[in-house]
């Protein structure tokens, strides 16, 4: 990345590169509003009683969380916020471990649909990531429901006088599936994100939305699972010019990492500022 640097395009700003950004802006911290949906959606399925705008609130404080090193500051945040609000803990973390099961395989999903339709050149053998994908995908499917079984039968005291008498459980299938659709959303609209700064910051041709989402899934799924990269920090970017190279010249996909990780650190900022000056007004108001 670094010897590439200097072949960064240059940037014309003028009112269309500005209002492409705010837009792209927007857009990312749309994913906002889906995330506050998801979580309300599986705190429902749970038996919580919360109301969708503080699923949203904490969502959004929380969120910001994921920039302390090891990956779990966003975890802990929402399981203290939650609990605030009188939704048990036992509650909060059964939707964690599901959220993060989804999102794997969400992510999973739309990568091996990728590189079936798309060639990285930068990966020396497709099949053997598409495998390690696959198997990935299967973990993750497969580990709710063992380790919930696991808990519930042979932790069964320890897990009576922690939940009060609430077993482990996976959510219905419908909520299920409203979860998954809402997290594909979130990925294609990062992809989308991505193809506005392209073609209008970088003056790039073609539309390329589908390889986009793909490259932007693959390089969080390595960013998570890397312990101690706060946000995916260097590694998601590495990994989304790895994957670009072969359809985008290596300054334009160094400056796509670059400035998507801008317009993310920017909208995850703005939105916790927004959260806490809301959660500030709503408790003078009382």
């Amino acid at each position: 990345m670094y010897r590439n640097y200097q072949n960064l395009p240059y940037i014309h700003w003028n009112a269309q590169t500005v209002l492409v950004s705010v837009l792209a802006l927007f857009i990312y911290t749309g994913n906002f509003l889906i995330a506050g949906t998801i979580w309300f959606i599986l705190l429902k399925d749970y038996g919580a009683k919360i109301e969708w705008k503080e699923t949203l609130r904490i969502i959004s404080v929380s969120q910001f969380g994921k920039y302390l090193p090891g990956n779990i500051g966003q975890h802990v945040g929402r399981v203290v916020l939650a609990n605030e609000k009188e939704v048990p803990i036992i509650t909060t973390l059964q939707t964690l471990f599901i959220e993060s099961a989804i999102l794997a395989i969400a992510g999973i999903s739309i990568s091996v649909l990728g590189f079936f339709f798309y060639s990285f050149q930068s990966f020396h053998d497709s099949r053997i990531v598409i495998i390690q994908l696959i198997v990935l995908a299967l973990v993750a499917l497969f580990l709710p429901k063992f380790f919930f079984f696991i808990v519930n039968r042979y932790a069964k005291g320890r897990l009576l006088k922690f939940t009060g008498g609430v077993q482990l459980r996976i959510p219905k299938l419908f909520a299920l599936i409203q979860v998954s659709v809402l997290y594909i959303i979130t990925f294609f609209n990062i992809g989308i994100v991505l193809d506005l700064i392209a073609k209008n910051i970088f003056e790039y041709p073609d539309s390329n939305i589908f390889l986009l989402t793909t490259a932007f899934a693959w390089s969080w799924i390595l960013g998570y699972l890397t312990p101690g990269a706060p946000a995916g920090l260097g590694i998601r970017e590495a990994i989304i010019v790895a994957s670009l190279s072969s359809q985008y010249e290596p300054g334009i996909a160094i400056g796509l990492s670059v400035i998507l990780r801008f317009i993310t650190t920017i909208g995850d900022g703005a939105v916790f500022l927004i959260a806490s000056y809301y959660k500030k007004i709503h408790q003078t108001l009382k």
